[in-house]
């Protein structure tokens, strides 16, 4: 059950998408959140020691302090308006917080909720993603920009197989025992040859009643398969999207993550639950 819910925000239009989903998660579950604003770039020190992808770093921007102390405003204002109302909610904001205090708040709770990466044009691509995928060892759920209401009635399972994905169905567990729809989707191979029927089988066992689909993009490249998996998703007109998270390192691709993982994170329109 999900009852600890670290809503991280930096500042920037990623405060209000953030703090917003995990409102609405934590209506749903009866759960506390505690809100983390993180300064942005190497004046804040969000570095934290930890690795960036290569693609990360240059778009990172040294902001001034005036900027910085304008995005630590935005993320105070959007927690009172979004969870200052939330049971035992907390908010963190120091000068000097870094990704160290991301993962370790981050491993101490039960869910990460990060706002949409791409579209602050002062933090093109933060690091925060990454280390909350890569480095916490729990759940994190990506929020679009129109968080959406209510409870997650329909959800999409992105299944291949992998142990991502299985941890990924792991996680989401809270989540599929209280939705009316599950599609199990498979994407570009077939059900059988990643033991999509066993799955089923043991969402059963749990009193989670699924379906099984598959589509076929065709030899296409992530980004592709990416782009198949949400036309899906938002076709079906889903309230959750899970899956693995994929790939680390890989300079040419968003967010240094595969690039269907990058495709889906960019681009998602419903909240997106990964786990590596």
């Amino acid at each position: 059950m999900l009852k600890s819910i670290l809503a991280v925000s930096e500042g920037g239009p990623d405060a209000a998408m953030s703090f917003r989903l995990a409102a609405r998660v934590a209506g749903i579950f009866d759960a506390t959140v505690d809100a983390l604003h993180l300064p942005v770039g190497p004046a804040g020190g969000a570095v934290g020691g930890l690795a960036m992808s290569g693609e990360a770093m240059p778009l990172i921007m040294n902001l001034d302090d005036e900027r910085l102390e304008e995005r630590a405003k935005e993320s105070e204002r959007a927690y009172k308006e979004l969870l200052a109302t939330n049971s035992g909610s907390t908010y963190t904001a120091a000068e000097t917080a870094t990704l160290d205090t991301l993962v370790a708040m981050g491993r101490c709770s039960d869910l990460l909720v990060l706002g949409r990466p791409g579209s602050d044009p002062e933090n093109v691509a933060p690091a925060t993603v990454e280390a909350a995928i890569h480095e916490c060892a729990r759940a994190v759920m990506i929020a679009p920009p129109n968080a959406g209401s209510g409870s997650f009635g329909s959800i999409i399972v992105a299944w291949n197989g992998s142990f991502q994905a299985a941890r990924a169905v792991e996680y989401s567990l809270p989540f599929l025992a209280k939705a009316s729809a599950i599609t199990i989707l498979v994407v570009g191979s077939k059900a059988d040859d990643v033991g999509a029927s066993y799955l089923a089988r043991n969402l059963g066992r749990h009193g989670i009643k699924t379906t099984i689909d598959a589509i076929d993009p065709g030899a296409v490249s992530g980004r592709a398969r990416g782009r198949a998996l949400l036309d899906y998703t938002h076709g079906k007109g889903a309230d959750l999207l899970v899956m693995g998270a994929y790939g680390r390192g890989q300079v040419m691709s968003f967010l240094g993550l595969g690039g269907a993982t990058g495709k889906v994170i960019s681009s998602c329109r419903v909240p997106l639950l990964l786990a590596h």
